[in-house]
């Protein structure tokens, strides 16, 4: 597991993953999952992903969902606004089959 405070915001994780992930591609470290600890953002999650992430874990999904922000492939729907007051039913990703979208 990679984790901890890492880095003093996006661009010096970004940069701390780009230097340590190749250390994980030597012998037995190889076939290991690469887990990172508290991503705190969306951006940050693709830059963990593009790096070789393999797992991660937020409460930032959480947090966003406490207070009516959902998060979708094509961005962040914020469902307490007025603009959805009336929206009952709304498919919230039309490519998705699960009873939630």
């Amino acid at each position: 597991a990679i984790g901890g405070s890492l880095g003093n915001g996006r661009e010096e994780l970004k940069t701390l993953l780009n230097w340590m992930m190749p250390l994980f591609d030597v012998e037995e470290r190889r076939d290991k999952c690469r887990h990172l600890l508290g991503i705190a953002d969306i951006e940050s999650v693709h830059n963990a992903v593009a790096a070789g992430v393999d797992t991660m874990d937020s409460s930032y999904p959480t947090k966003l969902a406490r207070h009516g922000t959902l998060m979708t492939k094509d961005g962040l729907i914020r469902i307490k606004r007025g603009q959805h007051s009336k929206s009952y039913g709304m498919k919230i990703d039309v490519d998705c089959q699960c009873s939630t979208c």
